[in-house]
């Protein structure tokens, strides 16, 4: 099952760049579209993440830009952290460098 939530992410990210690389935080698992959890080891991830400082910056997948106002960006997609691995539907692992940015298809 994670790996066709997987799959169709990736695809997600990759034909609707802009909203689905918009990101916002909720509070609420059963409204968010994904539950996420972050590592900091490289191979755990499912994505490695670039953070850009606004949405007009997003130029691939894997790069997200996390709105700070989510009614301004209302078709931003929802994530909610977890603290467990095993409760992820995505793994994220941060990157410093925008040309490390990408989504690991299995």
């Amino acid at each position: 099952m994670k790996s066709l939530t997987l799959l169709l992410l990736s695809l997600v990210l990759f034909f609707n760049k802009g909203a689905a690389q918009m990101v916002k935080f909720i509070n609420n698992q059963y409204q968010a579209k994904y539950r996420v959890f972050f590592t900091k080891k490289p191979k755990e991830a499912n994505q490695w993440i670039y953070r850009v400082s606004g949405p007009t910056d997003i130029r691939k997948p894997g790069e997200w830009y996390i709105v700070k106002n989510p009614q301004l960006f209302k078709q931003a997609t929802t994530l909610y952290k977890v603290d467990k691995i095993d409760d992820a539907d995505i793994i994220v692992y941060y990157v410093s460098k925008r040309d490390s940015a990408k989504i690991i298809t299995q």
